[in-house]
Parts: C-alpha cells; structure tokens; sequence
C-alpha cells in the first residue's frame, strides 16, 4: 500500500509503515487505539439496546425473586411444623410447595426468552401467588396462622405493579382470600388436638410481622431504585433529542451555505485553472496548485452537504477498500490545512475490507484532525487498525490536553477547550452524533507528555456497502 503524497502545500510531512503483515500491531502505550488502559471493550450496539428492559419485565424479575424467597419461607415453616409436632395434612401442603417451585422454574425460563409480555400476564402471577399462600393458610389454621400478616405484603405488591382497574380488582381478592382462609376447618394444632404452645404462636407472629415489613421495604426500595433509573434514561433521551434538533437545524443550515458557495466555488476553480495554463512563474503556479487542491475540497464539502440534505448519505456511497478510504481522509486534511504535520500508520487483517465511502464518517475524521491541528500544527498522529469486527481510529496531538472534568462535556455538549470565539464544540458534537448513529464510540484521554488523545471505534458492520 503506498503512502499518502502531500499534496503542493508548505510544510507538510506524511509517514506511514507499508505492507504490514497481517497480525496484531505492536503497539505505543499512548497512541493505539486499542489501549486496554484507556478503553474498556465496547459491547455490541444489540447488547446495548437489551441493557435496559421494560417496566414490565422488570415486575416479573422482581416476583421470581420474591417467589423464591417465599418459597423458602414456606419450606422452613413446614420444617419447624414438624418438628414441633403439629398436626398438619403434610401431602397437600407439600405438594402446594413444589407447585409453586415448578411454576417459578418456568417463569424463570420464560424471562430468558425475548417474549412480549403485559400487565395481564404479571396480574396472573400475582393472582397465583395469592391462591398459593390462601390454600396454604387454609390448610394450616386459616387466619389463626401468625403468617396471615403476609397478606399486607400481597397488596402492597398489586398496589405497585398494576394499573389501577387490575390492582383494584385484586386488592378485593386479596380481602376475599383472607376472609376464605378465615373460614379454613383446619385448626392449627398439635397431634392429639392439643393447641400450640403460647411461646410457639408469640414467635410465629413476630416473625411474620418482621417479613412483612422487612419484604415490603425491600420492595419498595427495588421499585424507587428502577424509577430512579428511568427517570435517569428519560434525561439522556430529552438531552439525546436536543441535540439531534440542533444537529437538523444546522444541517439546513449547511444545505443553503452549499448552495450560496456551489456558484462562486465553480467560478473561483475555472479562474485557477486558467492562471495554471497562462503563467510561465514557478512561486505563482504553486500557488495556483494550492489553492487548486483547496478549492476542491471545498467542492467536495459541498457535495457531502448536499448529499446529506437530500438524504442521499443514507443509502451509503461506492465501495472502496479501507486502507484508501483512511488515505483519503489523510489526503484531504493534507489539502485543508498544508501547515500540519501528520504521522499516519494503519495495520489490519487482509484481505483489506471494503466499506462504504461514507461522507459523514469521514467529515467525523477529519473534524478530529482538525482538531488536533489546531492544537499542535507540528505533531499529530492518527493511528488506524480493523479486523473483521471493529475499526479502530486514534487521532492524537500534543496539544493542552483535556481539562479536569471536561472529559464528560466533550461530544455531549457545545463545549470548547479552544479559547473564546475560536471554537464552540459543535464539530465534536457532530463527529461523536456521526459516531454514535454508526453504533461505535468516541473517547478522549490525556496523553503521557501531553496532549489528546481521541480513540473512535467503529463495527465494520454498519459500514458494509
């Protein structure tokens, strides 16, 4: 692969390493982008859209936990039945037990299929539950068992999970089962009819009284803490929203400026051409090839901008082998900015892929070499490496640095580390929204010595023409 030429400018350096064997990079501690140290592995964007599950589904993670505790709760009780000799019909009992335990196996198994669920189905579980524990009850002294508090804990659950005709309809079965375990003709006794010990009902009440509340604080904590958590995504969607509003706004803003600029950049190129033909000057006709180069960038920014207002970016462009898309990029920010030095290296499996030539990734490039030029013209690195899954980019300089607490605001908001009326952020704006549509991400990290470095990464999945 050959190296990316400078084109005419002044004081424009490019280095890369040619035929790099198809292995691993040995790589610089602050330049690679795939530094372990700096980065943590990016999920895939699939993974990332199931991080975080309907209020729904969480209600019936909640009961299968909640299940499973009662399930022990039960299980213990009947042991401690036993052993204190009460005379209980121990089969029905048991095998109400082991239903339950086999009906919380399937709902387990069914929370790990991706299903559709509803209230309707969460309702059910919680109308099983109850008629679980009113058999129980009815079956072991009705409402003479120090265990009826736990009837508290079945409608502060229906209050909380259902929508108001549910919950209204179950909190009145939850006053129907207790008066039906009320009625229960199995006395709680001990063999031979002999009642409990006053010791063995005191416990047996307090006990209940504390998994009660214990039960229902620790519910209600779960609940506030997803809120909490919804609240906090409903935020990051309001902010993702606004910024996506202004992303539009200067999207129309820029399909007009390519329309103000279309004409007098055609213009301005015809006249370049012809003071290349005419002029017999060597200074005047690099200049000429100079301004020649810029001039088509500027074209070619046009075109991109047009593209986008048209949504034509979104059926995606001609095919082209990676390594000279990146050689393209390196090329043009050559052509904009002739005063930088750039160091260029890229490695990755071969065969080279072949991705989409994609305007709206390249501008995001070259929004970031842009960047690093402005904040040290004579040193910027970018570094590039892919294999069948992830292409990986690091643009580096050594420049200021990001500020304390800066490193949160860069992409997300209209902030600047360049002084007042030199920069406002919205280029790392658009570059990390480019980045983020792709289902990739954008880090920024200080440099050992100084400097930025800015590591994007990429799935060669949604560049695939």
């Amino acid at each position: 692969m050959a190296a990316p030429r400078a084109p005419g400018g002044r004081g424009v350096t490019a280095t890369r390493a040619g035929n790099m064997p198809d292995r691993a990079p040995q790589t610089d501690p602050e330049r690679a982008p795939g530094d372990a140290a700096e980065r943590a592995p990016s999920p895939p964007a699939a993974r990332i859209a199931r991080a975080a599950p309907p209020a729904i589904v969480d209600s019936l993670r909640l009961l299968v936990q909640l299940r499973w505790i009662a399930v022990a709760g039960q299980a213990a009780a009947l042991a401690v039945a036993a052993l204190a000799g009460v005379e209980l019909p121990w089969r029905l009992l048991l095998a109400i037990v082991g239903a339950l335990s086999a009906f919380n196996v399937g709902a387990a198994v069914r929370l790990r299929r991706a299903r559709p669920t509803s209230h309707a189905e969460v309702a059910a579980h919680l109308a099983a539950d109850l008629a679980a524990f009113t058999l129980l009850l009815a079956l072991s002294g009705g409402d003479a068992n120090p265990f009826v508090w736990l009837y508290v804990l079945h409608g502060v659950l229906i209050a909380q999970l259902l929508p108001w005709p549910l919950s209204g309809a179950g909190l009145g079965a939850v006053l129907a089962c207790y008066a039906a375990a009320g009625a229960s003709p199995w006395p709680l006794t001990l063999a031979g009819g002999a009642p409990l010990p006053a010791t063995l009902a005191a416990t047996g009440r307090h006990l209940s009284f504390v998994l009660t509340a214990g039960l229902s604080a620790w519910f209600i904590a779960r609940i506030a803490a997803l809120l909490r958590h919804r609240e906090r995504l409903l935020r990051e969607a309001a902010a993702a929203a606004s910024r996506d509003e202004c992303v539009l706004r200067v999207g129309a803003l820029a399909a007009g400026a390519a329309h103000e600029l279309a004409s007098p950049l055609t213009t301005m190129a015809a006249i370049v051409d012809e003071m290349g033909h005419e002029t017999d000057v060597a200074t005047l006709r690099r200049d000429a090839a100079t301004i020649a180069v810029q001039v088509d960038a500027c074209r070619r920014t046009v075109q991109n901008l047009t593209a986008a207002a048209a949504h034509a970016a979104a059926a995606g462009g001609p095919s082209v082998p990676l390594d000279r898309f990146l050689e393209g990029v390196v090329e043009r920010c050559q052509a904009l900015r002739p005063d930088a030095t750039l160091a260029c290296r890229w490695d990755g499996a071969l065969p080279v892929p072949a991705i989409a030539d994609d305007g709206a990734l390249e501008q995001a490039m070259l929004i970031l070499l842009n960047n690093a030029v402005d904040a040290s013209a004579d040193d910027v690195g970018m570094l590039a490496r892919w294999d069948q899954d992830w292409l990986e980019v690091a643009v580096s300089d050594r420049g200021p640095g990001v500020p304390a607490g800066a490193r949160e605001k860069m992409g997300r908001v209209y902030y600047s580390t360049k002084p007042r009326g030199k920069g406002t952020g919205l280029g790392l704006v658009l570059a990390a929204d480019t980045v983020r549509r792709l289902g990739g991400t954008l880090e920024f990290a200080n440099r050992t010595g100084g400097g930025t470095r800015v590591a994007m990464r990429v799935p060669l999945a949604a560049l695939t023409p």
